[in-house]
């Protein structure tokens, strides 16, 4: 029996190239991070682009472009959420992500995706499908998300915006620490179930209640509010030549109406009790106005709210808008005018 031993001049080489192998393997695996410029395919060429901590980003570009994403880890604050139901909202990372393309477009075919960890969610009492990737309003005030857009791949751990068109802007991931895991909507009445709680800050936040009832508000201090439904509108207390298009008035009150709120409430309304009252055709945008008094009045006339803080919008929604509230106790009806 007898062996064979490798002349060292061999192994040398065969080390050399195996090493370069393995530096080339690793170069190809190398993922880029934040402040990296990441080029964009043209011609609707796609561009499946993975991050370093688990972002990312497939889209298709009518040209060539590059983009940049960069971490900001001081957001607004999770709790400020629009464009749902429900709360309170939570981080579910320490950052968002900016992103930004060397120019305007507003062409693409495009979605992001943010992945969660399972660990984290269960620690802060978040259910998988109540992940939420929000994008920062152009007004900064709130994180907004959008059902018809969103996509929870449980399978993958992951939460997406898809149907997007433009990747320009802030992203975070977000989740609600709720029960349930559809649209949630805040029932009428007194009680720690139907309390709306508001908290203070720089942004705004929305609830909505059973007939569609829905508050976006900016509070500079916590604040809680419940709103009843207290049936029976003395005919005394409506401006002349006016009624009310329901028998009944939302009273809204919340736990220091000293507080400075900025708030828009979409205020629901019945086209068919409107048709019952007025049978010569007349329009929603015609005839209908939000009026409001005290929060415990009860022979005080109600007020209307100047129409310039009004906009009725009819179908499909059927609400009556108003902006710039400052303070939202107070008893409120709608008025047929």
């Amino acid at each position: 029996m007898f062996s064979i031993s490798p002349r060292p001049g061999a192994t040398l080489f065969a080390c050399i190239v195996f090493s370069t192998f393995l530096s080339g393997i690793a170069a190809q695996e190398k993922l880029p991070t934040f402040g990296d410029k990441i080029d964009v395919l043209g011609a609707m060429g796609r561009t499946d682009q993975d991050f370093a901590d688990g972002l990312a980003l497939d889209l298709f570009s009518p040209k060539n472009r590059t983009l940049v994403v960069k971490q900001n880890t001081a957001p607004l604050p999770a709790q400020f959420v629009s464009g749902t139901t429900g709360s309170p909202f939570v981080a579910l990372m320490n950052y968002s992500y900016i992103i930004t393309m060397n120019e305007t477009a507003n062409d693409l075919i495009a979605k992001i995706e943010i992945p969660f960890d399972l660990g984290n969610l269960a620690a802060q009492g978040v259910n998988p499908s109540n992940t939420y990737v929000g994008t920062l309003a152009a007004d900064k005030q709130s994180w907004v998300v959008n059902d018809a857009n969103r996509n929870v791949h449980i399978s993958e751990n992951n939460t997406r915006i898809i149907k997007m068109t433009s990747l320009d802007g802030e992203f975070m991931l977000l989740g609600r620490t709720t029960v349930d895991t559809t649209n949630v909507f805040v029932q009428y009445g007194q009680g720690e179930t139907r309390v709306v709680n508001m908290t203070g800050g720089p942004g705004i936040q929305e609830a909505e209640f059973v007939d569609g009832l829905r508050f976006s508000t900016q509070a500079e201090k916590p604040l809680r509010m419940n709103v009843d439904i207290v049936n029976g509108i003395n005919p005394a207390t409506m401006p002349a030549n006016t009624q009310s298009l329901n028998s009944f008035a939302w009273v809204v009150n919340t736990s220091d109406p000293n507080v400075r709120v900025n708030s828009r409430v979409n205020v629901p309304f019945n086209r068919a009790m409107l048709a019952a009252l007025k049978s010569n055709g007349t329009s929603p945008s015609q005839s209908l106005m939000v009026a409001r008094r005290a929060l415990n009045a009860t022979t005080e006339k109600f007020t209307p709210i100047p129409r310039a803080q009004q906009t009725v919008n009819e179908q499909p929604e059927d609400r009556i808008a108003i902006q710039g509230l400052t303070q939202l106790d107070g008893q409120y009806i709608i008025m047929v005018v």
